[in-house]
């Protein structure tokens, strides 16, 4: 019994910590230390690895669970990194940007925004639940992911990553939900962002 009294205090003092280092007030996005990486995969398991870059964004931070935001993604910023040669690369980079995918010409920008930050205690060290609305190609869908937000010397630093289905964002080309008999050929409607976020508190 006082091993568990013991394992809550420490797991509270641990949450608070976090907390007690990041200030209340609004933290402007760094895009050059900010970073996301995106991967996807064929359902046969081959896929690909890249980037996309965060242009702009803002983190306001009023207590524990008073964490709100959003983030702004320049799609046409899309980077392709497992595809060594240049001619390919351009290809496949130029098809992720056509209509049947992401359409970077009509939708140039996707956003996230934070709608609901709850306290939480995970593996990996994930200190929150972070709940927003994605919009991507002009539709907005809910998303929660696991996250580790920390901060110390007038920083916040937000890591997670989030399983995105991007059937529900109308982004068509080898997807099941569309088409059917593709066998070996369909892609995986989940694609992953791994999240990482700098930002510096405006003073």
């Amino acid at each position: 019994m006082k091993k568990a009294i013991l394992a809550l205090v420490v797991a509270i003092a641990s949450v608070a910590g976090v907390q007690a280092q990041l200030a209340d007030g609004k933290y402007i996005l760094d895009f050059n230390k900010s970073s996301i990486v995106w991967s996807a995969k064929k359902v046969t398991g081959s896929g690909h690895t890249g980037t996309v870059r965060v242009s702009s964004g803002v983190i306001y931070v009023k207590g524990n669970a008073g964490i709100t935001g959003k983030v702004k993604i320049d799609m046409n910023a899309m980077v392709i990194t497992d595809i060594s040669d240049a001619g390919t690369n351009a290809n496949f980079l130029n098809h992720l940007k056509a209509d049947d995918f992401f359409n970077t010409v009509a939708f140039p920008d996707a956003m996230f925004e934070v709608t609901s930050v709850q306290v939480a205690k995970g593996n990996n060290g994930t200190t929150h639940n972070v709940t927003g609305n994605m919009t991507i190609k002009g539709i907005t869908k809910s998303l929660s992911f696991p996250a580790k937000i920390t901060g110390g010397g007038n920083q916040v630093f937000v890591e997670g990553s989030v399983g995105v289905d991007r059937s529900q964002f109308d982004v068509r080309y080898g997807s099941t939900a569309f088409f059917d008999n593709l066998g070996d050929k369909a892609i995986d409607n989940i694609f992953n962002l791994n999240i990482k976020l700098v930002g510096d508190l405006k003073k």
